[in-house]
């Protein structure tokens, strides 16, 4: 990852993140520029417009998943991006990875998460 930027193609996921009301591009990125695991507050650029969202990177072990995942949910946006080119700002990093017990912990540790990154942006425009 050169200085906090990274760029990918956005490609099929498993939909979880729609079904949490978290819609998700999943990104496909060079090997080495991933962060480190976590949840981020991100700018991302398409097609020379930037938008403002979050970004996880992770295992998805709510999920008893353990493949790597690189995922970002935009806000106000709701376009179908599969296979387009997307570049991706980390602007501040909000929390660790964590394994919640049950589904309605993880949608509801969302929701903070969601809340935080916006204050990010109302402090760091």
């Amino acid at each position: 990852m050169k200085e906090n930027y990274f760029s990918g193609t956005v490609i099929h996921g498993l939909n979880n993140g729609e079904k949490f009301g978290f819609k998700t591009a999943n990104i496909q990125i060079e090997k080495g520029e991933t962060p480190q695991t976590g949840i981020y507050a991100v700018k991302i650029f398409i097609n020379h417009q930037t938008y403002l969202g979050m970004l996880y990177v992770g295992t998805r072990p709510s999920l008893n998943l353990t493949q790597l995942t690189v995922e970002v949910h935009l806000f106000d946006m709701d376009a179908d991006l599969y296979h387009q080119q997307i570049t991706v700002e980390v602007v501040k990093k909000i929390r660790e990875e964590i394994k919640f017990e049950t589904v309605k912990a993880l949608i509801a540790q969302l929701e903070k998460d969601k809340m935080q990154v916006l204050q990010v942006f109302t402090h760091f425009p």
